[in-house]
């Protein structure tokens, strides 16, 4: 469990880095899907039942979110019009995108031990 919550961490460190580096600091929903056993189990159905597609979320709900997407409580994907975006795909597959190169941020994510690579979402 220690393993997994220092991975889940870093995943989430890892979008707000990129945000903080692209100095956005909301985020548009642009997809979820909720499953209702699995929020609950996370006690997170106060904080779900408040979103939905189409809303801006702060920086601490993109965080909240994301951890929720990755323990599999729901599936979302958020974006900043064609500037940032975050995707979700199975097996901890998180893609983000940008429209300027944030070589700050990819150093500092990869220091963390995250595995990136460069590639497109198929989420687009």
């Amino acid at each position: 469990m220690d393993e997994y919550l220092k991975v889940e961490k870093n995943y989430i460190n890892a979008v707000i880095t990129f945000m903080n580096e692209m100095n956005i600091n909301k985020l548009y929903i642009k997809g979820l899907e909720q499953w209702s056993e699995d929020i609950e189990a996370q006690n997170a159905t106060e904080f779900i039942s408040k979103l939905w597609i189409g809303q801006w979320i702060s920086i601490q709900e993109v965080k909240e979110l994301v951890k929720l997407t990755l323990r599999n409580a729901v599936w979302c994907k958020l974006e900043l019009g064609n500037q940032f975006f975050v995707h979700f795909g199975y097996d901890y597959y998180m893609y983000i995108g940008t429209s300027h190169k944030c070589s700050n941020a990819l150093e500092k994510v990869v220091l963390t031990g995250l595995h990136v690579e460069m590639v497109d979402s198929p989420y687009l």
